[in-house]
């Protein structure tokens, strides 16, 4: 970890005014909400703010820690964006961040961008924490929450918890479970790496065999062409998926936002996918996981929390249809 304060003493009692920026993926914003949490636990009469894209803000709705949201917009989800747009976009954020005369930020990435220390300093915020606590069999959840030391802050952290409409969960739920049907398996085809992609071939034969088993199978996936520049999405690929599995009880469940993606993860029994921001959704939101993880990965990117089982080997495509039906087995005897 790299700071550039010593310890900061406060009362319970304070009410500091404390930013946390997370402007990256959205599993590493999901592992940056028990942050939240423990500043508001430690700090009851805090202003808590946070500084994240806007891709992964709609995680933020509702969420009880928080008094303010501030949207930092990366050039690639504005392709079409000019240079004058996305200099008022910053001024815009500049702004709202010196409105709220923050004294403490904490930088949560492991290598905060320049970026951010340079926007922060000039909105007035003198204390800078930067940087994750070191280790590799640390987790996520825990290199981030580790440098809430600084804050005197200690203890294990709670679990991420995301915050959903009621209504959205019943409806998702009537969708993926009515009819008396009972819950379907999840399965996310997508991801943001290659390596960690799953072959399109092993779900097909997932679904066929885990159909013999009396499994149902909801697919989700990432929305949009896999050429889209601000993210890629697996329209395309879903399809096929569906079109190959066509007569089986398999259906696709397309989802436009992230809290849409959230509520459908709550409508499912357990969801099967490798490494990736929608296994962190899932986790948070109480659905199990089976995460199909490359083994040097594990340790950081597990899903957090009990009832998960994690399948491994060197190459995603190692691991096999007949190992995700053992977990299946295992979870639903659990």
């Amino acid at each position: 970890m790299r700071s550039s304060l010593d310890p900061i003493s406060r009362s319970p009692q304070a009410a500091p005014r404390i930013l946390v920026v997370r402007r990256d993926n959205i599993g590493d914003l999901v592992c940056t909400l028990p942050v939240f949490e423990g500043i508001r636990r430690r700090y009851p009469d805090a202003h808590i703010g946070a500084l994240v894209n806007s891709y992964n803000a709609p995680l933020l709705e509702g969420n009880p820690y928080l008094d303010r949201v501030h949207i930092y917009t990366k050039s690639k989800h504005k392709p079409d964006a000019g240079l004058r747009s996305l200099i008022r976009d910053r001024l815009r954020l500049l702004t709202g961040l010196r409105k709220e005369r923050y004294q403490t930020v904490l930088h949560a990435a492991s290598h905060p961008p320049s970026e951010m220390r340079i926007l922060t300093r000039l909105a007035g915020i003198s204390e800078q924490i930067l940087g994750q606590v070191a280790g590799r069999s640390l987790h996520e959840v825990e290199r981030v929450y580790g440098p809430l030391c600084m804050l005197d802050i200690s203890g294990p952290p709670p679990a991420p918890r995301l915050v959903l409409d009621s209504q959205a969960m019943a409806a998702a739920y009537e969708a993926l479970a009515g009819a008396g049907q009972g819950r379907a398996v999840g399965l996310h085809i997508s991801a943001r790496e290659n390596e960690n992609r799953w072959p399109l071939e092993n779900f097909v034969t997932l679904i066929q065999r885990g159909a013999q088993q009396g499994h149902r199978f909801v697919v989700f996936w990432s929305p949009g062409d896999k050429a889209r520049p601000e993210h890629p999405g697996d329209d395309a690929r879903a399809q096929e998926l569906l079109d190959r599995c066509r007569g089986l009880p398999v259906s696709g469940y397309p989802t436009s936002d992230l809290l849409g993606l959230a509520a459908g993860l709550t409508a499912v029994r357990v969801l099967v996918g490798s490494d990736g921001g929608h296994v962190h959704i899932a986790a948070a939101v109480g659905t199990p996981v089976i995460g199909l993880y490359c083994e040097h990965k594990v340790d950081h990117w597990r899903p957090w929390g009990m009832g998960h089982v994690v399948l491994q080997g060197r190459r995603v495509d190692a691991i096999t249809p007949d190992a995700v039906l053992a977990a299946l087995d295992k979870i639903r005897m659990g």
